[in-house]
């Protein structure tokens, strides 16, 4: 369990949780070394009991994130590459083994890990975290569905602080989200930073819309900053999803039917997007140089907006 300060102790779960998502971990690590064990292949022929007991003994063990990469390993069991696979299951022990080796992290680490694996701070609990009073840009709004669960990521970046925060919601069945985020739009309010080793996610606290559009926004110079933050942000929490990206002085080119970011020192980065999105990515850059925000994953580089002459973009 870990050892709790006066700043962090609001925000841990109670021992009861821990212990019992500890004990979800050290099964989750004899589960994977059985795969291990019996080669990769097995996977790809077992039935669906297989991947259901497992999923449920981690929900049960209070680890929905565990859970939630499990359910992306079984898809990728049927339609990706086996690098891809074993990506996955290094993803899945690497947690596993932080959550059950806790007590070797410092707190903020310690934070980050359970989060990762499933629990979540509640408002109530934020009430005592960092607040960022400041004017803040929509960079992006990603939407989509699992399991009949909306959510929807609300990326911003403040124009003072220059501090870039995700607004991470949930809507179940048939409800709609409570707040209308706009990419492209402002507001100017107060955050509060959800605590852990890289801080990225954010709750809005108060705030007022303004009318106001915006045709900039804080960037990496080229993908070479961007890659070597990504670097210092993966070391200071090595579980992190996913991480935002502002680059400038871009220009895109095609080779063959892939879409490539290119920056002024000639580097290149592939990027996944729709065929509406590349072709609008295309004609926002059509012998320019703009603006691009896109979330990165370690692996896939998916562009969200741009801005092209001025003009904001939603892809």
């Amino acid at each position: 369990m870990p050892t709790p300060n006066l700043s962090l102790d609001p925000f841990f779960p109670n021992a009861t949780r821990i212990d019992n998502m500890t004990l979800g971990a050290d099964e989750i690590i004899t589960w994977l070394a059985d795969v291990i064990d019996s080669g990769i292949t097995s996977l790809y022929n077992q039935p669906e009991e297989f991947w259901d007991s497992i999923s449920k003994r981690m929900v049960d063990a209070q680890l929905s994130g565990i859970s939630g990469r499990l359910k992306l390993l079984r898809n990728a069991i049927h339609g990706e590459e086996e690098e891809h696979i074993i990506n996955l299951i290094c993803e899945i022990y690497l947690l596993a083994k932080s959550i059950s080796k806790l007590d070797h992290f410092d707190l903020e680490s310690q934070l980050s890990f359970l989060k990762a694996g499933g629990y979540n701070i509640t408002k109530k609990q934020l009430a005592t975290a960092d607040r960022i009073q400041d004017e803040w840009l929509t960079l992006g709004v990603i939407k989509g569905e699992e399991d009949k669960i909306k959510y929807r990521r609300t990326w911003i970046q403040g124009v003072k602080s220059k501090f870039m925060g995700l607004v991470l919601d949930y809507a179940w069945g048939k409800q709609d989200f409570m707040q209308n985020w706009q990419a492209g739009r402002t507001f100017v309010g107060d955050v509060r930073v959800y605590p852990g080793a890289y801080k990225l996610r954010v709750q809005v606290e108060s705030h007022n819309h303004t009318a106001q559009l915006f045709n900039a926004f804080a960037s990496y110079p080229d993908l070479e900053a961007f890659l070597k933050a990504y670097t210092v942000a993966l070391a200071t929490d090595p579980v992190l999803p996913r991480f935002p990206v502002c680059l400038k002085d871009i220009s895109v080119q095609m080779r063959g039917q892939d879409a490539y970011l290119v920056d002024n020192q000639l580097n290149s980065m592939p990027c996944k997007c729709s065929e509406n999105a590349k072709w609008s990515l295309l004609a926002a850059s059509a012998g320019r140089k703009i603006q691009v925000f896109a979330e990165w994953d370690g692996l896939i580089f998916q562009p969200v907006s741009v801005v092209s002459q001025g003009r904001f973009i939603k892809l």
